[in-house]
């Protein structure tokens, strides 16, 4: 009988310890959310960097900051991969509209820094009328990225609490 006890007792510790260090889904997400939102804050001060470059002709720079950018693009993209492997057993739909246009938004800066890689080389090469066709893409997938970049913040003001609560916000 006291063996039996003690059995009870170390099995209830047992478990007690074990679950204080299982994450939930959402916990999982948090932990690697801020490190996708610092990717994609300086991705995108790197991909303005480089336009700025660019308008002064400084294509050298230009170049090294966009290099940069897709380098946090791409690590962001990386993130969201991790992140996807706990979707599906998130509870609010809020959560997977929030990653879906997230998703989305890093692909599309993915592609723009791609073609504005491209532009500056065409700048480099003396060739203003590809380095323009390619510029002009690159701006118009940013901008469909920073319209889903609003939406994304808007789903966010919306749904305060329930982002707060995660501690996504």
């Amino acid at each position: 009988m006291r063996k039996d006890i003690i059995l009870i007792v170390l099995i209830l510790i047992a478990v007690v310890s074990i679950s204080g260090c299982i994450n939930g889904p959402i916990d999982n997400i948090n932990s690697r959310m801020k490190d996708l939102n610092t990717d994609i804050t300086e991705g995108d001060n790197d991909y303005n960097a480089a336009i700025s470059s660019i308008n002064s002709r400084d294509y050298a720079s230009g170049n090294n900051n966009i290099q940069i950018a897709k380098e946090k693009f791409n690590d962001a993209e990386t993130k969201l991969s991790e992140i996807e492997e706990y979707q599906d057993d998130l509870n609010e739909s809020v959560y997977k509209e929030y990653i879906d246009l997230i998703k989305e938004e890093v692909s599309l800066k993915k592609q723009a820094s791609d073609e504005l890689y491209l532009a500056i080389q065409y700048y480099a090469n003396n060739d203003p009328y590809s380095g323009n066709s390619y510029a002009k893409s690159a701006n118009n997938q940013m901008k469909k990225a920073v319209i889903l970049q609003g939406e994304r913040n808007q789903l966010v003001e919306e749904n305060s609490e329930l982002f707060k609560k995660a501690g996504i916000i």
